[in-house]
């Protein structure tokens, strides 16, 4: 009896001692469920930086251009401590957090010239507090270029996905209505009986938007029209000569404007490629010169960033 009794004592205590068989709360994912999220997550991402890839060769993904663009500056001396760093992207509020990589390796802070599409429209005027601003015996960078969405959605250009809103959304916006402009006016002209009219003056609250389609409409051959895809190329090379010639740094016989205030100008031009909220941005790099305290060009180091 005795004996019989410890048995079931032993029994009581063994099943206290283990834990309930709990089923799996509703929502929570199992663990091979889980795997499987991760594994579709990073095949999607892959993906995405394949599609991208093949449609702007030579990005690279925006913390890997911050890094080498850090790596290759403090190399030569410049850093967030005598470097003030100068950009000029379009407003829209998809490029800030760009802007914020790049200026926490350049000091946290940064001067901003750009406007509509990226063009510098600070101008003359902001070019020279710009200067101003470079820390004493110190070194001036200037990062410019436009920008274009990329969509999830179907991996074109020309669009991209907005947090709040649920289509994705034209990017740059300023761009394709100068393209959409540009490309309904040759359209026209090739109509029997057309003729041009000289418009009104147009209104200083559009002076920005004017512009940006006067200097892409310079780079535009009608042979080869302007669509999504060849938009940003066009428009970096629309704004390349604004910044050249707000900077002195169009010519090799030409003497930069920052010459003494700047020991070193580093000027790095390229296209910013847009993704989805959650996902990383991407630049492609055109352009990435260093100009001496003379103003003279000293080195082109495109091919060492690629």
């Amino acid at each position: 009896m005795r004996i019989l009794l410890l048995l079931l004592l032993v029994v009581t205590c063994y099943a206290a001692m283990r834990p309930p068989n709990v089923k799996n709360p509703a929502g929570m994912p199992k663990l091979h469920d889980m795997t499987t999220s991760a594994g579709e997550s990073s095949a999607a991402n892959n993906e995405h930086h394949q599609k991208l890839i093949e449609k702007f060769p030579g990005a690279m993904p925006a913390s890997a251009f911050r890094s080498r663009v850090e790596t290759m500056l403090k190399a030569r001396g410049l850093d967030g401590g005598n470097t003030l760093l100068s950009t000029s992207f379009c407003c829209d509020e998809v490029n800030r957090s760009f802007e914020r990589l790049l200026s926490d390796s350049l000091g946290g802070h940064s001067f901003n010239l750009g406007g509509l599409s990226g063009f510098p429209f600070a101008g003359s005027v902001g070019i020279g507090a710009m200067a101003s601003h470079i820390p004493t015996g110190g070194h001036a960078v200037v990062i410019y270029g436009p920008h274009v969405g990329f969509s999830t959605a179907d991996y074109a250009a020309g669009a991209v996905e907005r947090s709040g809103i649920a289509a994705p959304n034209g990017c740059c916006g300023s761009a394709i209505a100068a393209m959409n402009s540009i490309t309904a006016e040759h359209e026209e002209s090739q109509r029997p009986g057309w003729f041009k009219r000289n418009p009104p003056l147009p209104p200083i609250i559009d002076m920005q938007q004017n512009h940006v389609q006067e200097q892409i409409k310079g780079q535009f051959d009608p042979e080869v029209g302007l669509s999504h895809d060849s938009l940003p190329s066009v428009a970096f090379s629309a704004i390349t000569p604004d910044v050249d010639y707000l900077l002195g740094t169009g010519s090799d016989d030409e003497t930069h404007k920052l010459e003494g205030k700047a020991s070193t100008l580093v000027v790095i031009g390229g296209i910013l490629v847009n993704t989805a909220p959650g996902m990383e941005d991407y630049f492609v790099p055109m352009r990435f010169e260093l100009f001496d305290e003379g103003g003279k060009l000293k080195t082109n180091l495109l091919g060492e960033m690629l």
